[in-house]
């Protein structure tokens, strides 16, 4: 579970610079991820292949607009991490993993599911994409020296 964590490090940090080291991720983070989950009422989605953890979804299940001033109050479910083993890409587990998590969101009543992916991760936008995920926000940065 934990070499698939470091991938997705891994993978992450080519867009964004600020990450921790793969290296340096343990399982808390992992334990970190199943706080979130119980605190928003999710699930813990596990792919394995052979015996082997090849992808995992977080899902968390009930997240609230209540902190949005601007918004109505509504609910959501949010997937915090998606993400398959590199060398088992391209076989539909991220797929199989999505499609869990929007059965779960219906079964648990909610209208949207939300997830995060970096702008220039174009490979995962295009995948996501695919899946019926359109745009909604996009966050701007501007460096300060």
């Amino acid at each position: 579970m934990l070499a698939v964590v470091r991938d997705l490090q891994t993978d992450e940090s080519r867009f964004y610079d600020r990450l921790r080291p793969p290296e340096e991720i343990g399982t808390w983070y992992i334990d970190g991820l199943k706080q979130d989950i119980a605190k928003h009422k999710g699930w813990f989605l596990v792919a394995e292949l052979d015996g082997m953890v090849s992808g995992y979804a977080s899902l968390l299940g009930e997240v609230s607009s209540q902190d949005e001033r601007e918004e109505v109050l509504y609910t959501c479910a949010y997937v915090g991490d998606l993400a398959v083993a590199t060398g088992q890409r391209g076989q539909g587990i991220g797929h199989a993993l999505l499609s869990e998590c929007e059965k779960l969101a219906r079964a648990a009543g909610r209208q949207w599911l939300r997830l995060g992916v970096h702008a220039a991760n174009h490979e995962a936008r295009q995948f996501y994409a695919r899946a019926g995920l359109e745009d909604k926000f996009i966050t701007l940065e501007k460096l300060l020296r």
